[in-house]
């Protein structure tokens, strides 16, 4: 997951919240029981495989 944020840095923003770790997500996104990668303050993540997270990040840099 580190390793494609880093691929795609400067094109999408890219944030990494860990459950248990990372807790100012939950005012905007609420508590949730899995960690999750949001795309653009737009687009929440919360199967974390690297497909996915690459089809997410192609998406995001088409619009």
């Amino acid at each position: 997951m580190q390793s494609l944020a880093e691929q795609y840095k400067g094109q999408v923003e890219v944030k990494i919240y860990k459950v248990g770790k990372d807790f100012e997500y939950i005012k905007k996104y609420g508590p949730t029981t899995k960690s999750m990668l949001i795309i653009n303050e737009a687009r929440v993540i919360t199967k974390l495989s690297k497909e996915a997270i690459r089809n997410a990040f192609q998406e995001a840099l088409k619009n």
